[in-house]
Order: structure tokens, then C-alpha cells, then sequence
């Protein structure tokens, strides 16, 4: 294998790549720089001065990864195009709009509308995870896998004679609001290119920045100023927008989101390619519905809208991200001069772009200008940065290449100091060869004994000549039922390849998306697994839903950003459980829901009217996450909710305000904290035994049975002192009465069972007896107080019967059920 790196070695921008494997020339990518100070094209020369471009994959759809491509597949008229469906129609986005800003910028365009749409024309679309051969002359076999970052972004699986390559393409495992994260199996190259963006970094936590976004915004907004998020068009502000929408949802932001710029017609394309998006947005989408806007996010349709809305408090999302061109130019322009407003930074910035100097500037505190193509705005507006990044980080990376193993690792789409650093991580990982290229640099490498490939069975064909539509789409469903399985997650193509004789891949999608004999792969939506002969039938009389039917609408309608942490049913009175973290505000917030949900399915609402504790401490350490939290207890009763902490917080009453409309609860923070039980111990009237000598009988008691007092305390009350035993749960330590009534008589001592519970010794054991029962758990167990049970998120499927066996042994073993 040979490779010539055009672009995007030692640097982030103009990703181009060539690789020679087995005779072939294949071109990776091929992007631009962003920077105006540098030549924006990668090395072309190099590329004809080796043979040219037999085929060019695409990773993904951002500027410096497809920029070029216009240029180079003019050059090469032969060279077919290959990438993901949304990645076709993303770039169409963008070429087009690349287009107008030459134009308008009166420069000499690097390449023609027709360039653009004679390169389009080229283009062969695959779904992530299916196998194809670019070549007939040649056993060369590609696959793209979905590799996050952006809707259609892909990571490329090249194999031939010479050995295996692997390509990430940006990349992050981190599930985003819009799409899943990467889905990289484990294969086996021998040879990797890894982006390396942020290789010397590790993210900040995705939920607290978004938290602190969220209230940033709030604060600014409440104290009448704006906010301006520069965004890049293509992911991020897709991203923020339903960042936005949930926290207006939710109450914790009151403001109009005005979305600005190229930003409306991604948004466009996003709800265009539903199959590269999450599951909750997918089916919305399905059913007709909007994912990005409403009544209170809005596009602007029109640039004289732009000087009303900054007359009021607002947001505005906008690109470009890096206020390098685009309206979000002139919305800094008019903010940047008022201190009560916000520009804020949600992306990478090029050293050289406006946003990283005037967060650079406002930072230092020192030469506060926004600097804005050949004017200097001074700054008075805050800056923040934001951590939203959708690059991996160097844990990611590390993982990734330890679950690769590569005997050769080519680090590439960085800068050379986080190149160099984790490089050496790297190395002290695994025994690997890493490479750090520079532009223009050429590297062969012969694999002597190419690592051999998982192969797997190809899929029976039916051989239809008929074409698949409505009328016979149940002919396909039982063969690929019967002699697939329903566990297989097929591909359009797949799916294609199976009937026959499929050739326009779009509409069999569009068949796969309406039809009630498939259905998507809940995190891979672009593959498709054949339904279960019980979710097909369809009850004859008219009446209620079926309840999986009901329960699977449960998860369209209540997403667990709503609370909902656990639904069921009782069947013989068609009534829906619904377990939220905090019911009262859901009962408020949602009512319109849940009369909707009502009135769809046949079937009565019920909320189950306990807390769940576990989520009070979420709230509490996201509103509170600079302050050390030694103690949290909930009285139910009072629905109050008491903490003790170290440190000092400057705004308790906002803190009590936001907890209280998350939760409905309120909030008592370093206040007196009264008992909910307070233990009445009266003298047993005998002669105590010497404390030590009472609390080896207990010991000794116990020694033998099944439970044993994890702790014993001497305590007083009423001015009496009195034994305490501390059982795993009070439920397990009552069922030993007769015992400790035996101990009473013994000891002379008042001995009482305590009413804690040993949470962490419960999520062990829980742990330890789904293990043993052969049951895989997604996370760790929950314990939940407030009814002694145990919440499991189960990963597959698990007969009831072998449910309850298990939630019989915890009672037996702890004193709570499974919920």
C-alpha cells in the first residue's frame, strides 16, 4: 500500500488523501482550508504525478472534507463518487451556497455551477454497514460504517489483496440530540488514519455544558440583553436548536430563537434523511412532524427581519461558526457594543478566524475588538466558550484504536502538538507503528502478512423479477423472517439484494419506512429488521391499542428527557403506568399530552404518584456542581427535599427556584434537617450486660444466618441508650424479630432495627444475581427508597418468568423487588 497525503496531515483543513491498494488509486476525501491566510486547496500535483484518481469516498459533508471535490472530479470525470445518501444531499447544500458566497465576493471562482452538478451526477450512494466493490476488475471491498459527528458521516473499511485499511473520518461516540454516535464494529486493518482534532484533550461533560449553556442564556435573556451563537451550519446548530427547544420545553429559558443563515436549509436536509437521525426524531418525522422549528423557534426568511429582532431580548443562531462570514457577521457587529449581551462559542476555531480572537481577546481582558473582515468592533458583550464539541477526544481515540489494534497508525487532522501528544499515548497502549505525516509526504508500507478478515455468508436471494411494492412487501417479510431471523439488521441494499431485482434504493427505503412489516434499528435507523409475527397482529374489534403497540407509543410521545423512567399496564382496565422523576410537574407540563396519548390509544393515564430519589441528586449536582455535597435526605411528606454542604453559593434563592421548577420540591440547603422518624425507646427495666460484651452476643447471634447486621451503633434518645442494627434494609432486619426479641431478654438493652439501607450492597448483589441468572444489564442498577424497589435497564430480551425468579431471590437476599 502506498499513501500520498494532498491535505490535512499536521494540520485540521483540506483533507485529502490518496491510497494505492492494489493497483488502485483511491481518493479520501477532498476538502478545503478554512483559513483565509492560506492557499485553501490541497497539493493536486501530487495526485497527477501518481497515477491520478481511479475512485473517491467521502467521509462526510463539512467544507474541509468535500470542499475540493468539485475541482478534482473535473479532473477525473471517470472517477465515481462514493458516500453515505445524507452526505449526497449535504453536499449539494453546500457546494451550491459556496457557489453564491464566489459570486458574491467577486472572486475568481475556483470552480462553475456545472462543475458542481456534473460532479453530483457521479455520486453512488451506500448505507452505512453494507459492503460494496468500487472496481470489476478488481476484489477491492468497501464499507462505510456510521461514524457520528454529523448526519451521514462515515468511517471507510477499505480491504483488498494488499491488506486492510481503516479511515475515521471525524468521528465521536458521543450520542448527540440529533444523531447516534459512531458504530465501529471491531475489525481488523492494518493499517489506520485517525483524526486527531482534539487527541490531546478530554471533553468537558456534554450534559453540564449544555446546562451551563442553557442558564448562561437564561441569565442574559432575563436581564433584557441578546444572545448570538455563531454556529456552523451542518451539525452544531442543528444541535443547539434542540438544545433550545427542550430547555423552553422545560420552562428554564423564556425567549424567541431566531435560526439565521445556511442554517435553515441543513435543517431542511436533516429532516429530509430521517433514517441518519435518532430514533424520537426519525418517527416524528414519519408522522409528518417538525423537528427544529415551532412557535418559538423560527427561521429568518427574510434580512430585513434582522433589525427587528434584536430590538427585543432574544437568541440567535446563526453561521458561520466562526464569524467569518454569514449573517452571524452582522449580528455580532450589532451585539458585540452592549454589556448585557452574549456571544457565544459552541465550535472550533481557527487560530485565525474572528471567534477565536475575540474570545482570545476577551479572555486576557485586554484588546477587546472583534476584528470583522476590515473593521475593529469594540467588545462589551460577554464571551463564552461552550465544550459542544462532535470530534472525539483522546479517550475516544485511545479506545478506538485499542479496539482496532492496527499494526500501523497514520495520525492525521490535527494540529502537530496534539499529534505528537497523543502519539506517545498511543504507543504506550498498544505495539504499533505511528506515523506522523506532512503534506506532500509520500509512504509505502507492505503489509507481509495482511490480517485476515471476518467473512460473512452472503444472504439468500428470492430472485424475483416481479417489482417489491405494498401488494408483495409480505412475501419478502416472510422469507427474510423465516430464513434470516428477525435479529438481522439488513440494509436497503441488503434488503434489495435479497428480492432480487431492486435497483432505486430510495423508494425501497421509502417502502421499508411505511411498511408495517419492517421497521429501523432503533440506533441505526438506516438498517432494517423484519417485525415479529406477534406485532402483526392487529386485534379484529375496534377498541384499545394492543398494549406493546400502546407501550411502544409511549416512548414517541414521553422521551426520557420528559422524566419518564419506567412504563406498564394493567391490562384488564386498559390503564397506562407511567412512572415519572418528579409527577407533579409532569402532570402539569404534559397534560395535554397525556390526553392526546389518551384519546390515540383507548387506553386511562395513570402517574404514578412516587418521586423518584435517584433524580433528585441529578438536579441537585447539575444546579449546584462547584460545591462539595456531603448530605441529601428527602421528606416526602413536606416535599422537601434538605442538603448540607461545603463551600458558599452567591444565588441560594435561584438555586431554590430552579430546583423547585424542575422538581416541584422544595429546597432547604445547610438548614436544619428534622428527622421524618423519630425512635421511641423506653428502659427495659433489666440490668444491661457491659456494652462490648451485648454486642459480641449479638454478633455471635447472627453468626450463622443468612443476614448479619452490617453495623451495630450505641445511641441515645429520650436520654436512654439503646443498640441499633443496621440490616441491609429495615424489610430484611424485621423479618429477624423473634430473634432480636430473644437478644432484648439476653442483653438487657433496647435493641432496634435501623431504618437505612445499604444502597450500594443492594446494586452489588442486584449486579452479582442477574449475572449469575445470565441477564446482561445496559447500566448499573437503581435504588429506589421511596418504594424498596430496584430499577434494571436490561439489555435484549428476558422471558417474565425468569424476571420474576430474579426479583424473587433480591427480596429474599435485600428486601426490595425489581420495579
Amino acid at each position: 500500500m502506498k499513501f500520498y497525503f494532498c491535505g490535512g496531515a499536521s494540520e485540521v483543513g483540506a483533507s485529502c488523501y490518496l491510497v494505492n491498494i492494489d493497483g488502485k488509486n483511491i481518493l479520501l476525501d477532498c476538502g478545503i482550508r478554512m483559513s483565509s491566510g492560506k492557499d485553501n486547496l490541497p497539493d493536486f500535483q501530487l495526485i497527477q504525478e501518481n497515477g491520478g484518481v481511479d475512485v473517491i469516498l467521502i467521509s462526510h459533508a463539512h467544507m474541509d472534507h468535500i470542499g475540493a471535490l468539485p475541482i478534482i472530479s473535473r479532473i477525473y470525470p471517470d472517477a465515481k463518487i462514493y458516500m453515505t445518501h445524507a452526505a449526497k444531499d449535504l453536499t449539494r447544500v453546500l457546494l451550491y451556497d459556496s457557489l453564491k458566497i464566489m459570486e458574491r465576493e467577486a472572486e475568481i471562482p475556483a470552480y462553475a455551477e456545472i462543475h458542481v452538478r456534473e460532479m453530483l451526477n457521479r455520486i453512488i450512494c451506500h448505507t452505512p454497514g453494507h459492503t460494496f466493490s468500487p472496481f470489476l476488475d478488481s476484489d477491492l471491498k468497501v464499507t462505510f460504517y456510521s461514524a457520528g459527528h454529523i448526519a451521514g458521516a462515515a468511517s471507510i473499511y477499505i480491504v483488498g489483496n494488499e491488506g486492510s485499511f481503516f479511515y475515521s473520518g471525524d468521528f465521536s461516540r458521543f450520542r448527540q440530540n440529533t444523531i447516534e454516535g459512531a458504530s465501529i464494529p471491531k475489525l481488523r486493518p492494518d493499517v489506520a488514519f485517525f483524526e486527531s482534532t482534539y487527541g490531546d484533550k478530554l471533553h468537558a461533560n456534554r450534559e453540564v455544558e449544555e446546562s451551563r449553556l442553557v442558564e448562561k442564556i437564561g441569565s442574559v435573556v432575563k436581564n433584557g440583553g441578546k444572545v448570538l451563537i455563531p454556529a456552523f451550519a451542518l451539525g452544531r446548530a442543528q444541535e443547539i436548536i434542540l438544545i433550545l427547544k427542550k430547555a423552553i420545553n422545560k420552562g428554564m429559558i423564556d425567549t424567541k430563537v431566531y435560526v439565521d443563515g445556511m442554517v435553515k436549509d441543513i435543517c431542511r436536509i436533516y429532516k429530509l434523511n430521517p433514517n441518519y437521525l435518532r430514533q424520537n426524531l426519525a418517527k416524528k418525522i414519519f408522522k409528518g412532524g417538525e423537528i427544529f422549528f415551532d412557535d418559538n423557534v423560527m427561521p429568518v426568511d427574510r434580512p430585513e427581519m434582522r433589525e427587528d429582532i434584536i430590538k427585543e431580548p432574544c437568541v440567535i443562531v446563526s453561521s458561520s461558526g466562526m464569524l467569518t462570514g454569514g449573517p452571524s457577521q452582522w449580528y455580532a457587529e450589532k451585539l458585540a457594543g452592549d454589556e448585557k449581551n452574549l456571544i457565544a462559542i459552541t465550535g472550533y476555531q481557527d487560530e485565525e478566524s474572528p471567534g477565536k480572537k475575540a474570545f482570545g481577546a476577551y479572555e486576557k481582558d485586554d484588546d477587546k475588538k472583534l476584528k470583522l473582515a476590515d473593521k475593529e468592533i469594540p467588545i462589551k458583550c460577554a464571551v463564552d466558550k461552550f465544550g459542544l464539541s462532535a470530534h472525539a477526544d483522546m479517550s475516544e481515540i485511545l479506545s478506538l484504536a485499542n479496539i482496532l489494534h492496527p499494526k500501523k497508525v497514520f495520525l492525521i487532522h490535527g494540529d502537530p502538538d496534539t499529534i505528537n501528544f497523543l502519539g506517545k499515548e498511543i504507543q504506550k497502549d498498544i505495539k504499533t507503528d505511528v506515523y506522523v505525516p506532512q503534506n506532500g509526504d509520500v509512504q509505502e508500507i507492505d503489509i507481509q502478512n495482511p490480517r485476515k478478515q471476518l467473512k460473512r455468508k452472503p444472504y439468500p436471494s428470492m430472485k424475483m423479477e416481479e417489482a417489491l411494492n405494498e401488494g408483495n412487501i409480505e412475501k419478502l417479510w416472510r422469507f427474510v423472517f423465516d430464513r434470516i431471523g428477525a435479529d438481522a439488521a439488513l440494509s436497503v441494499e441488503d434488503i434489495g439484494g435479497i428480492w432480487g431485482c431492486i435497483e432505486d434504493t430510495d423508494a425501497l427505503k421509502d417502502l421499508l419506512n411505511n411498511s408495517v412489516y419492517f421497521q429501523p434499528d432503533k440506533k441505526m435507523m438506516f438498517l432494517y429488521h423484519p417485525v415479529s409475527e406477534e406485532e402483526l397482529k392487529i386485534e379484529e374489534d375496534e377498541g384499545p391499542m394492543e398494549v406493546n403497540k400502546m407501550l411502544s407509543l409511549v416512548d414517541e410521545y414521553f422521551s426520557r428527557e420528559t422524566g419518564l423512567y419506567k412504563k406498564g399496564a394493567r391490562f384488564d382496565e386498559k390503564i397506562a403506568l407511567l412512572y415519572f422523576d418528579f409527577p407533579d410537574i409532569a402532570k402539569d407540563r404534559y397534560s395535554h399530552l397525556f390526553k392526546e396519548f389518551e384519546e390515540r390509544t383507548g387506553w386511562k393515564v395513570e402517574i404514578n404518584d412516587n418521586i423518584n430519589t435517584s433524580a433528585i441528586n441529578d438536579v441537585i449536582y447539575k444546579l449546584m456542581p462547584n460545591v462539595s455535597i456531603n448530605k441529601v435526605s428527602y421528606k416526602g411528606a413536606d416535599k422537601l427535599v434538605s442538603v448540607k454542604i461545603d463551600g458558599e453559593i452567591g444565588n441560594i434563592e435561584e438555586v431554590k427556584d430552579k430546583f423547585y421548577n424542575e422538581t416541584g420540591l422544595k429546597l432547604n440547603i445547610n438548614g436544619k434537617d428534622v428527622s421524618v422518624d423519630t425512635i421511641r425507646v423506653v428502659d427495659t427495666g433489666a440490668d444491661k450486660l457491659e456494652q462490648n460484651e451485648a454486642l459480641k452476643i449479638i454478633d455471635e447471634a447472627f453468626k450463622d444466618l443468612l443476614h448479619k447486621p452490617y453495623k451495630k451503633s450505641i445511641k441515645t434518645a429520650n436520654g436512654i441508650k439503646y443498640i441499633e442494627l443496621s440490616f441491609i434494609s429495615k424489610v430484611v432486619g424485621e423479618r429477624y424479630k423473634e430473634k432480636i426479641d430473644e437478644l432484648i431478654k439476653k442483653t438487657g438493652w433496647t435493641i432496634v432495627v435501623g431504618s437505612g439501607c445499604n444502597q450500594i450492597e443492594v446494586i452489588n448483589i442486584a449486579k452479582r444475581v442477574f449475572g449469575e441468572m445470565g441477564v446482561k444489564l445496559k447500566k448499573n442498577p437503581s435504588v429506589y427508597l421511596d418504594d424498596m424497589t430496584v430499577g434494571i435497564s436490561i439489555d435484549g430480551d428476558v422471558d417474565d418468568e425468569l424476571i420474576k425468579k430474579i426479583s424473587d431471590k433480591l427480596y429474599d437476599m435485600t428486601g426490595l423487588r425489581l420495579r
